[in-house]
């Protein structure tokens, strides 16, 4: 079995029934069972706002959906909006785009969020690397994980590219898991990141979950790249679909 846990509507389409088709087919065509939408921070958004998601996916047996959430966007109101999703289990997680938007993991105004999360027992999920990674790096999700014992967060891209940097510091923190959406973005760096996702998940199997970033990666090329991993059977299980179940709550 694969879940997908990291997915977006594509952009290049005109509706949304249509963007949603699409993802659909994708998955079919892959053999991917199973899928996590993440909805947009933004209140009007070509990949979906939550409210969109949350219509677009309701019922769904195939696709669950996790809630964008900013302080920058009519704050109060989007967190009633999301404890009711919560509360009708209508999404499985929350999202900060920190590094897309200019806060730290650790600044105060996130706090709701993760109180939020924590009531509920859904994890927090944070953009990090690529560009200003300096808003989730390692270190300040370090911090803010040992202060949150309650809380369980996923730290998508783990740091792309410094694989190594972001799993050396975080593997103290067991209330942190590791997404692995986007790592199969630069063909050039593949060995590198194979090497320390090998690493890595053979220490910490319970903590990995696999993802593609589709709508702005291509899912064939990180199935690919997972495929490649060596890995025993119950790692893989874990990382391709058994962690993803634990995590976000996920009923076969």
């Amino acid at each position: 079995m694969i879940i997908d846990s990291h997915l977006h509507l594509p952009v290049d389409f005109p509706d949304f029934p249509s963007k949603e088709a699409v993802l659909l087919n994708e998955l079919k065509r892959n053999g991917v069972e199973r899928g996590i939408v993440i909805a947009d921070s933004e209140l009007e958004s070509v990949i979906g706002s939550v409210r969109d998601c949350a219509e677009l996916f309701y019922g769904s047996g195939i696709i669950s959906v996790i809630a964008g959430i900013s302080p920058n966007f009519e704050y109060a109101s989007q967190l009633d909006y999301c404890r009711e999703l919560l509360e009708s289990k209508r999404i499985v997680g929350l999202k900060v785009y920190t590094g897309h938007e200019n806060f730290y993991c650790t600044d105060s105004c996130l706090a709701p969020v993760y109180d939020l999360a924590a009531e509920y027992n859904v994890p927090v999920l944070f953009h990090s690397g690529w560009d200003n990674a300096h808003y989730a790096a390692p270190k300040l999700l370090k911090e803010l994980a040992d202060n949150r014992p309650d809380n369980v967060f996923v730290y998508c891209h783990c740091y792309y590219p410094k694989l190594d940097e972001c799993f050396e510091v975080l593997s103290s923190c067991n209330n942190v898991y590791f997404d692995t959406s986007s790592v199969a973005d630069d063909e050039k760096l593949l060995p590198q990141i194979k090497s320390a996702l090998e690493k890595a998940i053979h220490e910490m199997p319970k903590r990995f979950i696999f993802g593609s970033d589709f709508g702005s990666c291509l899912q064939n090329v990180h199935l690919s790249l997972a495929e490649s991993l060596d890995l025993n059977a119950e790692e893989r299980e874990l990382f391709m679909h058994g962690n993803a179940e634990r995590v976000y709550k996920l009923c076969r």
